[in-house]
């Protein structure tokens, strides 16, 4: 069913980003073990009932406890569930429509809640795995802990532009425009030109020196629009996938891990560098963000306002001493 529906005309026409996240979630749901042994991808549609689903979205979200001595309890994934529950709600719904299966299994299942976790790390927890993966990425590519070099210019990204990571990994040569970068933001936020300065000059170049030296090792050809030459680029030269930077990015934060850099407690994601860059921004922090909405920046700001404490215009002693003289004589 998902073939048919990668196959089809409803999917050509989605964005090519919105294909990709399908895509993705395609890979991981058919590998999905059920109880009976056999995988999510295999199981016949019209076979699967709302229960089913319900119970995949629920094991997702709160995770599972470890079924063998020696494993490891699997965390839960609030958001990711909901992301499979609306790809499936969407290919059932595909599916029915043209008469391959005759139910939608998906189709009334409540979203589960997300938590409004985003592990924002500590100033010096940031720069500490920053340094650290810059240091890993200068290592051979066969070396012991080696990573890309585009985590550390990712990171420097996020933070500076205050930027999603699908935000980050989506710049082109088209978004460096001169003194600034311009964003390319999503979900209603504005876009804005943010003043580039050393560290994201420096992550930039640093990107488009790998970049070269990727395409002159596989050959490929500069791409002449600047829309199509992507900042972040994989080993074959092509546009660096989500699913390709998050492997690399666990991987540095379980070496991080290894190496003492970091604790678990103070493990963090990209996203979480966009809620460090708005927190530490001065001045017109909704402007910087690209928010429309202040319930939205509160979402990214966790700074603390300095206020006044409050200036009562009578002292506490007068206070007490004029309610005295005003009680009646007993």
């Amino acid at each position: 069913m998902i073939d048919l529906f990668e196959g089809s005309l409803t999917f050509a026409q989605l964005a090519s980003t919105t294909q990709q996240h399908y895509r993705d979630y395609a890979k991981a749901i058919r590998l999905y073990p059920l109880k009976n042994g056999t995988m999510l991808g295999d199981a016949v549609v019209d076979r699967l009932t709302p229960g089913v689903i319900r119970r995949l979205v629920d094991v997702i979200a709160h995770g599972r406890p470890a079924e063998k001595p020696g494993q490891k309890d699997v965390p839960g994934y609030p958001t990711k569930a909901n992301h499979w529950l609306r790809y499936l709600r969407r290919v059932f719904g595909w599916a029915r429509e043209h008469d391959h299966v005759q139910t939608n299994p998906a189709s009334g299942v409540k979203q589960v809640k997300e938590r409004r976790a985003h592990r924002m790390p500590k100033p010096e927890v940031f720069r500490a795995v920053q340094a650290y993966a810059r240091e890993c990425s200068t290592r051979g590519p066969r070396e012991k802990g080696a990573v890309p070099l585009y985590l550390w210019a990712a990171m420097e990204l996020a933070y500076q532009a205050r930027l999603r990571g699908i935000e980050v990994l989506t710049l082109t040569d088209a978004h460096d425009v001169g003194q600034e970068l311009m964003t390319n933001r999503r979900k209603g936020s504005r876009d804005n030109l943010v003043r580039k300065g050393g560290p994201l000059t420096e992550a930039i170049q640093a990107l488009q020196t790998y970049r070269f030296n990727v395409w002159q090792r596989q050959k490929r050809p500069v791409p002449l629009d600047a829309s199509e030459r992507y900042l972040f680029v994989g080993e074959d030269g092509g546009p660096l996938t989500r699913s390709g930077f998050n492997t690399s990015w666990q991987r540095l934060m379980k070496n991080a891990l290894r190496d003492g850099v970091l604790v678990e407690t103070d493990r963090f994601a990209l996203h979480g560098l966009k809620h460090r860059g708005v927190t530490d921004t001065d001045g017109d922090k909704k402007l910087a963000s690209g928010h429309k909405t202040d319930a939205m920046l509160h979402v990214y700001d966790h700074s603390l306002p300095v206020v006044s404490s409050t200036s009562g215009s009578i002292h506490p002693v007068a206070a007490y001493t004029a309610n005295r003289i005003m009680e009646p004589d007993k």
